[in-house]
């Protein structure tokens, strides 16, 4: 446990252990990457142990998993066309709303354009929940706000990344369990809000104008065609800048950025850590070759996981084209994340240390690790191809 050991690899930055200390003893701050770590008082410490229960990565445990999985799209075209994928989120809150839930939990942008999870009660504003969002989101009180919710017998929607959904579960316990929905989503990694940070001051002093807007994964027409392949930011003069090329989306592709924790995630398997796992069906075409001429416009990939998410699916019919299929079809090349973490890009550390506390340019270091990651993917073919050669002449 982090905590103890000091390993970084060991937290998942959730702040479980920071919100259920009773003293106040722990706090989550920042390092020299940008990434929250919690920070003991010993002298206040009573070593109750509490934080050491609801840590996620020390008390990992794998949930089963059934032969089961979803895809689908949103029925109404504009929700979809306004979703990273498939809008299967949008769908989620939607049943939610219909059964009454009152709370509904995720990442969103603030003022400044810095990722937060925060509360869209009353599904007022649910749209800020939408689309993905590429770099690490404060939780601060979040799960203790969600507790006070359950104790009130409120219903909630709790969405983020699995290890933010395992926290919470570590911290609840069984507080309120019955009223409480957990979307986990297929995660890449995320990356360093302080890198994040950098790249949009870059952006604003080139163009000389702040970035007022962020949209991963946008998208917009390309060669007549719809393209899901854009990075779109709205400047505060209005100008609209949008690239299939952006350097942080693709630095972020590649996980130079990443946490530590990243790199090692037990969460990387089918089996999720909520109620139902959703995020973008890649690879689908491959076993359903029919529906390739709707992958531009998203595919949603659900994974239900309890009683609870197998429920929901039957609730999302009403909004969703969905179709069920084996699990093995989301276990594919394109779905690396459900199989193990990414790899650690040899320029990790250098990348960060760089661009952080040397001030070097994000776009100076972006194009050094993605050269770098682009020759060492280019080897790996090479030997990949070597072998297979070598392996033809034995025989």
């Amino acid at each position: 446990m982090y905590l103890n050991s000091q390993m970084e690899s060991e937290c998942c930055g959730c702040s479980a252990c920071e919100q259920i200390c009773p003293h106040g003893c722990i706090q989550m701050k920042r390092n020299d990457e940008g990434f929250l770590y919690p920070v003991v008082d010993r002298a206040g410490c009573v070593q109750c142990g509490l934080c050491e229960k609801v840590c996620p990565i020390a008390n990992y445990q794998r949930q089963e998993q059934k032969d089961i999985c979803y895809y689908g799209w949103h029925k109404d075209e504009q929700t979809r066309r306004s979703s990273t994928s498939g809008a299967a989120f949008m769908a989620i809150a939607q049943v939610c709303r219909d059964h009454g839930y009152e709370h509904f939990y995720g990442a969103a942008y603030d003022p400044k354009l810095q990722v937060r999870h925060r509360d869209v009660g009353g599904f007022r504003e649910p749209e800020l929940l939408q689309g993905t969002k590429y770099t690490q989101s404060d939780l601060a009180d979040t799960y203790a706000q969600v507790k006070q919710n359950l104790l009130k017998g409120e219903k909630v929607l709790f969405s983020g990344t699995p290890c933010q959904v395992d926290g919470l579960k570590h911290y609840l316990g069984k507080t309120g369990e019955q009223n409480l929905l957990l979307v986990a989503l297929v995660c890449h990694g995320v990356s360093s809000p302080a890198a994040y940070a950098a790249y949009l001051r870059e952006v604003g002093r080139d163009h000389g104008s702040e970035v007022a807007k962020i949209r991963f994964r946008d998208k917009r027409e390309e060669n007549g065609k719809l393209s899901h392949r854009f990075t779109t930011l709205i400047l505060q003069d209005g100008r609209e800048l949008a690239s299939t090329e952006d350097l942080y989306t693709m630095a972020f592709g590649i996980g130079v950025m990443d946490r530590e924790s990243c790199y090692r995630c037990p969460y990387t398997s089918p089996s999720g850590a909520g109620d139902i796992t959703i995020g973008d069906f890649w690879g689908l075409e491959k076993t359903v070759p029919e529906i390739s001429g709707e992958i531009p416009k998203g595919i949603s990939l659900m994974i239900p996981h309890t009683d609870k998410g197998e429920k929901l699916m039957a609730g999302l019919a009403e909004y969703m084209v969905l179709q069920r299929v084996p699990l093995a079809a989301a276990i594919n090349e394109g779905q690396q994340q459900l199989q193990k973490p990414l790899e650690r890009p040899r320029l990790r550390d250098s990348f960060l240390k760089h661009l952080l506390l040397e001030k070097k340019t994000f776009r100076q270091e972006a194009k050094r690790a993605i050269f770098a990651w682009k020759m060492a993917e280019r080897k790996k073919r090479l030997v990949k191809m070597a072998g297979r050669v070598f392996a033809k002449n034995k025989v």
